[in-house]
């Protein structure tokens, strides 16, 4: 797809700053971006069922509050419970977005981190993993989960913290993905018995907006990720088929402050004191998309209907999820007690998704 003049100016803008960093970057980056991974040929999984839906249709918990435990739990509940994980005796994975080493909303919440590996934990999961691959110019990883808090958190709660790049690699081949026949992701993703995704809510000045669907670059090789080709004008679509490799069982998104303008590494950020809860991704994308969009900070995001955002459309093409509003049900509660802000928000986000 062509690219509009100002996003090849900004990608331009974008290559000039990275090819820079990049020539000075560690052997190992550089390793990894000219040659081709080891890792053995696996099949893509397929897409689960989803465990948390009603009468056909995908459930999205919207919860309000300041403490991120009782929000969770009180997420879970509204769309079916923490049983539906079936977290006992399994490995769970859990996956949040370290892009950097930049406090919230850049990189998730430590405080959100906690609070889904102390869930893992006491719903008798048999190993816990906190894991993630930062940007490839702000590597190494293992720095960027501590000076995050990330590891601190998920530590306290007895996980293993893992830094991606230093980890094996398996290739797939999806069927479906046209702008990568082929590609690398991690293997402790791959074989975790249950990968929980927890991104942030934020925008993003070429992906346009990142949660769900865009966290899973963090898994896949460097190589293969859509910066390394900052001049293509598929990035939108590139993401949405790197979904096809893996898939969580849920999404917890952190929106308790939201990137509502600029990103992916700096923005501005609003306070929202909000999770969000589904097992489908594309479900959960749209309405994190409807929540940056009530704030009309960010034109990239505006101008079209939501479901016609390219993340979006690429995914529901590929039956990645709720194909449209009529597939999905929101399901809001505030933890904090009654808060008309909420309920206004809610209603906005309610019209532009097609739920009124």
């Amino acid at each position: 797809m062509a690219l509009s003049r100002r996003d090849f100016l900004d990608r331009l803008a974008f290559g000039l700053a990275f090819l820079p960093v990049l020539a000075a970057a560690p052997r190992s980056v550089l390793g990894d971006l000219l040659f081709e991974p080891e890792g053995p040929l696996v099949p893509a999984q397929s897409l689960p069922h989803n465990p948390f839906t009603r009468d056909g249709k995908a459930l999205v918990a919207v919860v309000h509050g300041q403490d991120p435990d009782d929000m969770l739990r009180a997420g879970l509940d509204l769309i079916g419970g923490a049983g539906r994980l079936s977290l006992r005796g399994q490995r769970v994975l859990i996956k949040p977005n370290v892009v950097n080493g930049e406090p919230p909303p850049t990189t998730t919440s430590p405080r959100v981190v906690g609070a889904v590996a102390r869930l893992a934990r006491a719903e008798g999961a048999r190993e816990t993993i906190v894991a993630d691959s930062s940007g490839i110019i702000r590597f190494p990883t293992a720095d960027n989960l501590t000076a995050t808090g990330i590891r601190a958190a998920a530590e306290a709660e007895g996980a293993r913290v893992l830094a991606l790049e230093e980890e094996p690699w398996v290739r797939v081949e999806p069927a479906a993905a046209s702008t990568l026949p082929h590609f690398y992701v991690s293997r402790p993703v791959y074989e975790a018995d249950v990968f929980i995704n927890v991104p942030v809510v934020k925008t993003h000045r070429f992906a346009h907006y990142s949660c769900s669907l865009k966290n899973l670059v963090g898994i896949t090789h460097p190589r293969y990720r859509p910066s390394v080709s900052f001049l293509a004008g598929n990035w939108h679509e590139r993401i949405a088929e790197l979904n096809l490799a893996v898939h969580p069982r849920i999404t917890i998104a952190d929106a308790t402050t939201v990137m509502i303008a600029g990103g992916p590494t700096g923005g501005t950020p609003q306070r929202a004191d909000l999770l969000l809860l589904s097992g489908d991704r594309v479900a959960l994308d749209a309405v994190a998309l409807a929540l940056i969009r009530a704030f009309g900070a960010w034109p990239r995001v505006a101008g079209h209907a939501l479901w016609e955002e390219r993340q979006l459309k690429k995914a529901v093409k590929l039956g990645l999820g709720a194909r449209g509003a009529g597939e999905m049900e929101l399901l809001p509660r505030s933890v904090a007690g009654r808060d008309a802000s909420f309920d206004r928000l809610l209603d906005v986000i309610r019209k532009d998704l097609g739920l009124t």
